[in-house]
């Protein structure tokens, strides 16, 4: 017979803080965790980026041939020069808008395995596909990012430099705190604004980190996209925060199994590195991450380190609990 028992613990700000702009967030100290993160997870990490790289090639490829009938004829108009009509450079910009979009699932995958990283939890590259349960959502909301984006380049492109900036936790509260698209679009840009000089700041370093990654023929981008899904996920920590949620099973023999549905929880004699039960199909579900309360605790979160990106300890679960999600 099984007693199971829910404890939740909270990493990180809140949505009212965050809208208040009660939150820490100090651009260097952002930049440093998240090098940090990435050189930790860079080998299982990079694989899921790679692939939602090739997936938005894919699909470039695909409205350009859509468009255009043969995807060479932008490529050649563009690295010639030559015959770069309106037309094509409507096509590449459509293409381009659709590959987002239609990517958008496989860019909440990585950013949820981000999430894990930003909370001291290791991610595999299967966990890429995580968020294909929010696949409607996702492009519903990339759809409405991408469509302000693109208005606001057409005024000027510094506007669209600042929309991309405040829309960018859109989202992950989207997928991660289940709020609905244009609320989340909303907050995101009302937080982001509160904390403009910081955001500002570290949106710079990483645009010109892909500029530079851009002059070593793309080699770089190896470590700058990786690197940019973890300083948003950071961001987002440190802003909104994240809902580890574990769930203890005790059985006779004063045994016990624990299922961490968005975390790991170790006892602190254990020295192992926290494994990740996304790959545990039959103890976990594929949605990915369980909804965090905005009403949560203040003694729960006062409990715990905000912003530290560490794993919360409990001495009652066993070692070795499950992730559920980032």
């Amino acid at each position: 017979m099984k007693d199971a028992m829910n404890k939740s613990f909270h990493v990180g700000g809140s949505v009212e803080k965050a809208l208040k702009g009660d939150v820490e967030l100090q651009a260097v100290a952002v930049l440093q965790e998240a090098w940090k993160i990435t050189a930790r997870n860079i080998l299982t990490f990079l694989p899921a980026v790679i692939g939602l790289f090739l997936a938005q090639i894919a699909l470039l490829l695909l409205g350009l041939q859509v468009q255009l009938g043969n995807p060479a004829i932008f490529f050649d108009a563009v690295i010639t020069g030559k015959e770069l009509t309106q037309e094509i450079v409507q096509a590449g910009y459509m293409a381009n808008f659709w590959s987002d979009v239609l990517s958008a699932p496989l860019y909440v995958g990585a950013s949820l395995m981000a999430l894990n990283h930003a909370v001291g939890l290791p991610s595999k590259p299967g966990h890429l596909i995580k968020g294909f349960p929010f696949t409607l959502v996702s492009i519903i909301t990339m759809l409405l990012i991408s469509s302000l984006q693109g208005i606001g380049n057409a005024i000027f492109p510094i506007i669209g430099l600042l929309l991309s900036m405040g829309f960018s936790m859109a989202i992950i509260l989207v997928c991660e705190k289940r709020i609905a698209p244009i609320k989340a679009i909303k907050i995101s840009l009302q937080a982001t604004f509160k904390k403009f000089m910081p955001m500002t700041a570290i949106f710079l370093v990483v645009l010109i980190m892909f500029f530079v990654s851009f002059a070593t023929a793309g080699i770089g981008l190896l470590w700058t996209i990786p690197f940019f899904f973890n300083v948003k996920a950071i961001i987002y920590r440190n802003m909104f925060g994240i809902t580890l949620q574990v769930t203890s099973t005790k059985t006779k023999g004063n045994t016990s199994e624990n299922n961490v549905l968005t975390g790991h929880v170790q006892s602190e004699s254990e020295q192992q590195q926290p494994t990740s039960a996304l790959d545990n199909e039959t103890d976990t579900t594929d949605s990915a991450p369980t909804p965090n309360k905005d009403h949560a605790d203040d003694d729960e979160n006062d409990s715990h380190q905000q912003g530290s990106g560490d794993t919360p300890q409990n001495d009652d679960t066993e070692k070795g609990g499950k992730v559920f999600n980032a």
